[in-house]
């Protein structure tokens, strides 16, 4: 059962024993700007902002061993899915099986180059390197290793880009496309994948960050006199988004990870409109043009995404055809529209719901990856269906054209500042923070 409990936000007030009475140390919210204590939290308990609800902090058991453990064993199961035959396809007396390495391996020597480093960084390197750079950095809590500043920056830049929740959903989609024509047995490595995916998931969920951070430095806290529940920027004070530390405004490098630190994204919202307006003009081909071509006993049929939507309907995949569908069609135009408005938003600074703008904003961001989806089912469908001309998919141009609008729209997210939302609003100082009890153990 969650339990609730307040702070405000200029002092702690500790419900039992288990809570630190004392202010602990100065946060800003990245998300709205307000300045505020983190409370001393206690295993399983997560800090929200007191103005915009974002999470800052979540205190999880054990930090040290148990991300480190998920890791290892996450890797593991990388191996394994790399060693062993992953998927194997049977079709009139003719077999076709693959490796998991394939996936990206057959797109590079045969089809197109691009896609297949692309898939290969999204579903493998990008992966294994958060994993090994978890391991890497929690060693570091205790062994003071170098370099764990370059490693944490790097991980936490490239957590969005590990897509290999969403290449499962591309498997198990593919398989719906392929079970009733041909025979697919799944191989042991396949199960090692499923597992890599579930550990590789809870690593991130375990991974305290705060505490990650804390442990490379001390944060570096504001050494003039401050008040909390005002923001950062009317207290000459800004965010680092790399370690989340305060900085003082004059300072020009963060003096925990030595980044450079700026009051507000420079020029977020032309770049995140740039971004957005090459996200549109690539959308129209990305649609017109073929994401996959299809050779059946030598008829030659070009799939478009809609014509593959419309084609898996009336064969009655009604919920496959609606994931693909929301994937590759909504979510690509709604992510596209909503920034839009949020930069409208941004650039009028008029008193708006900023706190609903703000919600919209992290849905947006985290939504928008899946519409990688379609394009990692085409790459594990030509990399298994290889039978000639009795049956073979190849990827069409349009995969790649697509891939791009997807990276583009992430980007754009990216690159917009949630605190232009919020500038020019008014503070409910009195306002208290919540800090909730997290999700339950594993």
């Amino acid at each position: 059962m969650n339990t609730t409990a307040t702070l405000s936000a200029c002092q702690t007030h500790g419900s039992d024993q288990n809570t630190d009475p004392r202010p602990d140390e100065l946060v800003l919210c990245p998300h709205c700007d307000v300045l505020q204590y983190l409370p001393a939290l206690i295993p399983g308990e997560q800090a929200h902002c007191l103005r915009c609800q974002h999470q800052l902090d979540a205190r999880q058991p054990n930090p040290i061993m148990r991300p480190a453990l998920y890791a290892t064993s996450a890797l593991l199961m990388l191996l394994l899915a790399n060693l062993f035959p992953f998927v194997s396809m049977a079709l009139a007396g003719t077999r076709s099986e693959i490796h998991f390495f394939d996936t990206s391996a057959v797109l590079f020597t045969e089809y197109q180059q691009i896609l297949s480093i692309l898939v290969w960084l999204f579903i493998q390197a990008v992966p294994a390197f958060c994993m090994l750079a978890i391991i890497y950095l929690k060693l570091g809590m205790r062994y003071q290793l170098p370099a764990r500043i370059w490693v944490a920056r790097v991980l936490f830049m490239l957590k969005p880009w590990s897509m290999v929740d969403i290449f499962l959903m591309g498997l198990l989609i593919s398989f719906v496309k392929l079970v009733a024509t041909a025979e697919i047995s799944l191989g042991m490595s396949f199960w090692a994948f499923c597992l890599f995916c579930l550990l590789h998931l809870r690593t991130f969920q375990v991974l305290d960050r705060h505490a990650l951070w804390a442990s490379i430095a001390p944060s570096p806290q504001p050494d003039v006199a401050v008040k909390a529940g005002r923001t950062g920027l009317d207290q000459q004070l800004k965010l680092c988004h790399c370690c989340t530390a305060v900085v003082p405004l004059a300072q020009r490098h963060c003096s925990r990870c030595h980044t450079k630190v700026t009051v507000r994204m420079p020029a977020s919202l032309q770049k995140t409109l740039a971004l957005l307006i090459t996200a549109c003009v690539l959308y129209v081909p990305a649609n017109m043009l073929p994401i996959m071509r299809t050779v059946s006993f030598g008829d030659v049929t070009d799939s478009t995404i809609i014509s593959g939507f419309i084609l898996m309907w009336q064969d009655g995949e009604y919920p496959v055809a609606i994931i693909i569908f929301l994937a590759s069609v909504v979510i690509p135009i709604i992510k596209i529209v909503l920034m839009f408005w949020l930069c409208y938003l941004a650039a009028k600074s008029k008193q708006t719901a900023a706190k609903y703008s703000g919600n919209v904003y992290r849905l947006v961001d985290w939504v928008g990856r899946w519409s990688m989806v379609d394009v990692l089912v085409v790459a594990f469908m030509a990399a298994l269906v290889r039978f000639g001309l009795l049956a073979s998919v190849y990827p069409g141009v349009g995969a790649l054209v697509f891939a791009a609008v997807v990276i583009t729209t992430m980007l754009a997210a990216v690159s917009f500042d949630p605190r232009l939302l919020w500038d020019n609003q008014q503070i409910a100082a009195d306002k208290p923070m919540q800090y909730r009890q997290a999700e339950g153990k594993v």
